[in-house]
Order: structure tokens, then C-alpha cells, then sequence
């Protein structure tokens, strides 16, 4: 629902200019600032687990603005501009999961429904320059076509997405008119004009039933109009003395509608809001300015509810320079007339309200301090109203929340959610940001937010006047059975790595430690062959360190074993150990696990010198997580733990004493496993960002080819080495999934893995009273199995 703001021009707005000889009524973008500010990072810091502040940059990027804030205030829409490939790319930002691609094609998204699961605004084709209406969805990107011309663009979406409106050049481009779509429909629906040749659907209510927009009657007079589903257009007229009005906004359920309406004698604009039972009333203008200063009243947005409209007066003296003020204007009593107030200033020239919480009592927009010397210029900054805090740079607001900001950040303010808990806007340096409250307490709301509308420049004219077109529907609680979320400030891209951290930890680690288990302390087969009857037991110990894209540390692997000699050539054996781990983090935090397994299996001669193993794996373990991840300037941390799961298994043929060279006997080998592990699902508790995880899944499946040596020292001892090579057949992790408690889910691609890797060994066995002592040195490129580890072991036979 919510509109786009922009005033950045793009080939679409040559289309836009041949609609109507009069005062530009659609802006689609922002007014660039008149002041610049800062750019240099700022520190930012909180104290409050409620708050969210996020600065990010949509990638490969040269121009770029906000498209719209879903009504949930969950996800962020931005419009990029790629120079290179000469085309726009939309990204869709949803609270703490970063920027994602919405659309591969050149795609502009005009608008973003309640939750943020769909987009509209318009392709081209770079091959035939044909610009077609457009929704996009999880699905991909869905043509709506034109109405027979060459152009066509979809402004506004119902809440649930299933209804659209916009414009589009009917055969031959010789006229455009206003379309209605509908997912029941499937198709571009011509509603007409009030007579003339021009239509355009600028808005459409959150239940998706109706329709308002400006049409032509004739060449010379443009009127607001109001369609309804399976109805007619309705013209709204004009104010007394204009001859042109647009309808820009209109309320959830239709009711009201709010726009401009204007003079080209007088070249004014004043703002109107029209019902059924009061037609179009005139608003007013704030008593500002001198008697014979001219004014203009622009419109910026009109809550869903259709109670309150905000926007901008602009002030141009007789003498002195330009001003604007931001205004509030709410209804009476009789739901007709209303009165209007001033907002707050700054200090400085210009205060512009760009958009409004759902019941009317959060506005956002863009306010100038005062210019007090060079040291001190007149700038702008993102502001946020109440009642109670009257006008506050939305940095401040932050910072009575608990955020240490070293100096100021947001440079506009420009789209507010349904509760007025999350705004969106730019900074200094041209980032985007995302900055959420969230209240003390969570319950449903019966509408939604307020997209963002926009004045004009300041300074010079009266501006066009941008829509702010709200959403509907409830906001939830947040998860149970986690710590309480409140204020913070994270990043995106510092934050979800952390998240992606945590979750691949522990799968990965399970699948490392059952390649361990059975190719460390169980690798050895053919060192521990037994005749008939005969019997053996070992204890032996895997200690070293590992390091993988999300973890480093130390680790520990000890077994006891007992082993049987079946028949001639036949030998069984059965291990029982057990496993711990404590390593860092590379995001930040550390983990800990602790867990035992079972491990059997059975060598049998298969003729000649060739044995064949096969062996099974079997593992349960907890692990505890500390996540650590930035908030703000300062470390915060979330705890979590969950069990585990591992189940594997091995297929291998040594081929003993194949060849010796040099009193070494080689024995090579090869080896195919196979291990899956299974993560449950669990929540964090404590910070001010836990996350809840899903149930993950992963597998490992793994070829080795090697050999060992054996060279005998003395009587009493022998040389061992190994050498091999080992492949994994997966490229990448298993993708998982997660929700930021309170915030919104995250899906979490798997990591690329390294698919290649070797291992040596290097050590020595030895007689020790009745049994034998053997110690290995084994270390391991970068892959499936830890880096450096010892295994030192002790076997007896009987």
C-alpha cells in the first residue's frame, strides 16, 4: 500500500510529463536535501534491548531510493540503479536478515504491501524499451502487461497484495488511463476517465476495493476522482477557485480520500479531504507568514484510519527567504471538519512531515536547524512527532531509548510503521537506515503504517506533493520462551553473520567429529587384526586444534575399545567415547560441546592381502552457545543450547603391505562415509537480540584415498606415517533457517565448503609392558577434517 518517494528522474518520467499539462501531481521519490551534513561513520552505542537501528547499503549500486516501508514496519523496499547494466534492481531489506534481491530484471517497485510479501511498480525490456506493469513476489516477477500501449506501471498495492491500480498507454499511446488488477481477474481492468483522454490510479485502499486517482475531462481541466469494484468513477471536483485537484491518498476502507487541489490563475495548492457525507472540504493552511506572503498547502499523507492528514506549508515572503513549516491536520467530532496544527521546528527554515502512524499520532519527515555560522550550518535532520515529545531529530529519539550516539546520523525521515515504532530514511552518507522502539507492550493493532509521501525542494516553488498511503492488520507478541527484546542497535551485515555463525556451529561440528572418530581413533584397522579367538582392548585419545570458517579451538576425543577375533581374518570391534570441544566464534562468543558415541565394525579378509572395513557411527551431544554480536559500539551476547544428533558410517579396503620399499611396508587404501547430523531447534535467551533456531539438518559424504607406513625402528618400535587425499561430495552446507525474535525470519544459505583437502601423519608405536603405545602427529589442510591434533593411544591383546 504504502507509496514510493522519489524525485529522481528516469526514462519512466518522460511517460509521467506527457499525462497532463498541469502541476506535477506523482512524486516518486525524495527531494534531495538543500543541506548537506556528515559523512564521516559515526559511533553509535545502546543500553536498551528495545531498539533496532540498522545502516545499510543495497550492493552495486550508483543511484538509489526508498521504494516503501511494509505497514508492518518488517520490511523495507529500495530502488537501485546499476550505471553499468543500465537498469533499476529493487532490494527488499526485512528488519535484521540485510538486502536481498527482489528482481533480477530492470524493476522498479513502486509500492510494498502490508507484510511485505509483495511489490509493484514496473519492467522494461532492454531490447524493445517496453515498460509493462509489474508484481513481484517470492514467486519471481510477474508481467501484468499493458493496456495495449507501450508503457504501464503499477503505484499502489491492497494490503494482502491481490489488488492493483496504476496507469498504462492504451494502443497507439495516444492516451493513458487508470488500471485496476486483481489476482480473481488476472488482467489489466480499463476504469476509464471523467471524459477526457487521461486517467491515472494513484492510490488504492487497504481492503482493495477502491480506487482514487486524477483524471482529465477535458484538455484544460483535471479533476480528483474515486472508482469502486464493480462501480463507476466518481469525480470529486475541485476546491472553490482551482481547476485542478488529485486524489493521492485514501483510507483503509475507502471512506475518505485526501489530495491536492489547485489554481493555475493563482498557482496555489491547497490540500482537500473528501467523504461521502462532507464531498471535498478544504483543510485549511496554518496562520504563518504575512498578509500578502503567498502559500502553498502540500499534502504528505493520510493515516489509514482516514482521521489525520500531515504535509507542508510553503511560505514565500514578500521579503526575507522561503520557509515551510510541517502541520497536523486531525478531524472533529462530525468525522467532516478539523483542525490544524504546527508542528515543531528544529530551529532552521524548513520542517516537512512526510508520513503518519496509522491512528494519526506519529508523523515522521525532514527538518532544518538554525544556521548559526559556519561552524554550525543549517542542516537537515530525520525527525519523529508526538504529542508528548512534540518534534525530535530521530537520533534523539534513539538516544532517549538508551542509544549512544556519538554525533547525528539521520539526514531524513521518510516512511513510519502502522504503531509508529519503526521509521526508515537516509543518512548522512547516503545510507539507508532502519530504527525500531519497540513498545513496552505488544498487542494488535487495528491498522497499518503510512507509507511515505515528499514536498518539494524547499527553497524555490511549491514542490509536488508525494502520497503516503498506509496498511492494515495486526502486529504479534514475539516469540515465547525467549529472553525480552527491546532497544539496540545492530547492523545487518554484522549482525546475520553472527546468526549463520551459530547456527552451521554445531552441525559442522558433529559431521567433523564422526570423520574423526572413524578415520582418527578408529583409522587404523589393519594395526589392530585379530586370529580366531583372540581378543584386544584399546584406549585411545584425538586432541588438537581445529579452525573452520565460524569456529577455532581446542578439542578432545577419547574411546575405549574391545575388539574380537571372529573367525581367521574376521576381527569385530566395538568403541564407546566420548567428545568435547570449547572454541570461539569467529562472529563473536564461543561454544561449547560435549557429547559420546558408540562406534562398531568389522575387517574381514577378502582374499590375498585385501581387508575390507565396515564400520558404523552413532552419537548424541549437547551444545551451549554464547553468540556474540555487535550492538551498537558495544559487545552484547544471547545464550542458547540444544541437542544433538549423528549417525554415520564407513566402507573401506586396505590392501596391506602392498609393496616395501626400503624396510617401509606400504599399505594403501580407500574409503567412502557417510555421516548425517540433525540439530534441534531451540531459542536463545538473554541480549537484546536472541534469535530462535529451526531444526537443521546436514550430511557429509566423503572419498579418501591414502596410504600408511610402517617402518621398524628397532625391535621394540616402528615409524608410522600416513598420507591422503580426501574429497567431499557436497559444495555447500545445508541451508538453514531462523527468526529474529521480534524482528522477522531469516533463511540462511549454506556456506561453500572446501571440497578438496590432504592430511599427513607422522609418528611411532612402541612396546609398553604387555601392550603396545603408539602416538601420531596429524595435521590437514583446510576442509573436512581439524587442522592439527594428536592421537595418542594404548592396545593390549589377550
Amino acid at each position: 500500500m504504502n507509496k514510493t518517494l522519489d524525485t529522481h528522474r528516469s526514462g519512466n518520467a518522460q511517460h509521467m510529463k506527457m499525462l497532463f499539462n498541469t502541476t506535477s501531481f506523482l512524486v516518486l521519490a525524495l527531494a534531495s536535501p538543500t543541506f548537506a551534513g556528515p559523512a564521516e561513520p559515526v559511533s553509535v552505542g545502546q543500553s536498551n534491548s528495545g531498539v533496532t537501528f540498522d545502516i545499510f547499503t543495497p550492493p552495486n549500486t550508483n543511484r538509489n531510493y526508498i521504494g516503501g516501508l511494509s505497514g508492518d514496519g518488517s520490511s523495507l523496499v529500495v530502488n537501485n540503479y546499476d550505471l553499468s547494466a543500465r537498469r533499476w534492481v529493487p532490494y527488499i531489506w526485512r528488519d535484521s536478515e540485510g538486502s536481498a534481491l527482489v528482481a533480477t530484471q530492470d524493476v522498479q517497485a513502486r509500492a510494498i504491501n502490508y507484510d511485505g510479501s509483495v511489490y509493484v511498480g514496473s519492467t522494461m525490456s532492454s531490447s524493445t524499451e517496453v515498460t509493462h506493469a509489474a508484481r513481484i513476489t517470492a514467486s519471481g516477477m510477474e508481467d501484468l502487461g499493458t493496456l495495449g500501449g507501450t508503457y504501464a506501471v503499477a503505484i499502489g498495492v491492497s494490503d494482502d497484495g491481490s489488488a492493483v491500480t496504476g496507469l498504462s498507454y492504451l494502443t497507439g499511446n495516444g492516451a493513458a488511463h487508470a488500471f485496476y488488477w486483481s489476482t480473481s481477474t488476472n488482467r489489466l481492468l480499463d476504469i476509464g476517465t471523467l471524459g477526457g483522454i487521461q486517467s491515472l490510479g494513484l492510490a488504492i485502499s487497504g481492503d482493495g476495493t477502491t480506487v482514487v486517482g486524477q483524471s482529465s475531462l477535458n484538455p484544460d481541466e483535471v479533476h480528483a476522482f474515486r472508482w469502486q469494484v464493480n462501480g463507476q468513477m466518481t469525480d470529486l471536483g475541485v476546491l472553490d477557485g482551482d481547476d485542478s485537484s488529485q486524489a493521492v491518498a485514501v483510507s483503509k476502507n475507502g471512506s475518505v480520500v485526501a489530495g491536492n487541489s489547485s489554481s493555475s490563475q493563482e498557482e496555489t495548492s491547497r490540500v482537500f479531504r473528501w467523504t461521502q457525507a462532507g464531498n471535498m472540504v478544504d483543510i485549511g493552511t496554518l496562520d504563518i507568514g504575512g498578509q500578502h506572503d503567498s502559500k502553498n498547502t502540500n499534502f504528505g499523507a493520510l493515516s489509514r484510519d482516514g482521521s489525520t492528514i500531515v504535509g507542508t506549508v510553503s511560505v514565500y515572503p514578500t521579503s526575507g527567504g522561503n520557509y515551510e513549516r510541517a502541520y497536523r491536520w486531525h478531524v472533529g467530532d462530525d468525522g467532516v471538519r478539523g483542525s490544524m496544527e504546527q508542528l515543531g521546528t528544529l530551529g532552521g527554515r524548513y520542517n516537512r512531515a512526510y508520513a503518519v502512524s496509522a491512528d494519526g499520532n506519529v508523523i515522521v519527515g525532514q527538518a532544518s536547524t538554525a544556521n548559526i555560522g559556519n561552524d554550525n550550518p543549517e542542516k537537515f535532520h530525520g525527525f519523529r512527532w508526538t504529542a508528548a515529545t512534540n518534534t525530535i531529530t530521530v537520533d534523539d529519539w534513539l538516544r532517549s531509548n538508551g542509544v549512544t550516539l556519538a554525533s547525528d546520523v539521520t539526514q531524513t525521515a521518510v516512511a513510519v510503521s502502522s504503531d509508529g515504532s519503526v521509521v526508515a530514511g537516509t543518512t548522512y552518507d547516503g545510507k539507508f537506515y532502519y530504527a525500531r522502539v519497540r513498545p513496552a507492550e505488544t498487542g494488535s493493532t487495528g491498522a497499518g503504517s503510512t507509507g511515505a509521501g515528499s514536498t518539494g525542494t524547499g527553497s524555490t516553488g511549491t514542490g509536488s506533493t508525494g502520497t503516503g498511503s498506509t496498511g492494515t492488520g495486526s502486529t504479534g507478541t514475539g516469540s515465547t520462551g525467549a529472553g525480552s527484546t527491546g532497544t539496540g542497535i545492530i547492523v545487518a551485515e554484522q549482525f546475520v553473520p553472527t546468526v549463520q555463525s551459530a547456527a552451521i556451529t554445531p552441525s559442522n561440528t558433529q559431521l567433523s567429529y564422526a570423520n574423526t572418530a572413524m578415520f582418527g581413533a578408529e583409522g587404523s584397522p589393519m594395526r589392530n587384526l585379530l586370529n580366531a579367538g583372540q581378543r584386544s582392548a584399546w584406549g585411545t585419545v584425538d586432541s588438537g586444534y581445529d579452525k573452520s570458517k565460524a569456529a577455532d579451538g581446542g578439542f578432545a576425543l577419547g574411546e575405549f575399545g574391545l575388539g574380537y577375533g571372529i573367525a581367521d581374518g574376521v576381527t569385530g570391534r566395538l568403541a564407546i567415547g566420548g567428545t568435547y570441544t570449547k572454541q570461539d566464534l569467529v562472529s563473536g562468543g564461543d561454544f561449547n560441546f560435549k557429547g559420546f558415541y558408540i562406534s562398531p565394525e568389522v575387517t574381514a579378509n577378502v582374499g590375498g592381502n585385501f581387508y575390507v572395513t565396515l564400520g558404523g557411527y552413532y552419537a548424541l551431544g549437547k551444545i551451549d552457545i554464547h553468540r556474540g554480536y555487535l550492538n551498537g559500539s558495544s559487545t552484547d551476547f544471547s545464550d542458547g543450547n540444544t541437542d544433538t544428533q549423528t549417525w554415520g558410517g564407513k566402507l573401506r579396503l586396505d590392501w596391506l603391505n602392498a609393496a616395501t620399499i626400503a624396510d617401509t611396508a606400504i599399505t594403501p587404501y580407500i574409503a567412502l562415509s557417510r555421516a548425517n547430523s540433525k540439530v534441534d531447534a531451540y531459542t536463545e535467551n538473554g541480549g537484546s537480540f536472541p534469535v530462535a533456531y529451526d531444526e537443521m539438518n546436514d550430511h557429509s559424504t566423503i572419498a579418501r584415498l591414502g596410504a600408511d607406513y610402517v617402518h621398524p625402528l628397532t625391535e621394540n618400535v616402528n615409524l608410522l606415517a600416513r598420507t591422503e587425499v580426501a574429497h567431499r561430495f557436497e559444495n555447500r552446507s545445508s541451508d538453514a533457517s531462523a527468526e529474529i525474535i521480534g524482528l522477522s525470519s531469516v533463511d540462511l544459505p549454506g556456506q561453500d565448503l572446501k571440497q578438496w583437502w590432504v592430511r599427513g601423519g607422522l609418528g611411532a608405536e612402541f612396546a609398553v609392558s604387555s601392550g603396545t603405545a603408539s602416538l601420531m602427529v596429524n595435521a590437514s589442510t583446510e576442509g573436512g577434517d581439524p587442522r592439527v591434533w594428536l592421537r595418542s593411544g594404548w592396545k593390549v591383546n589377550f
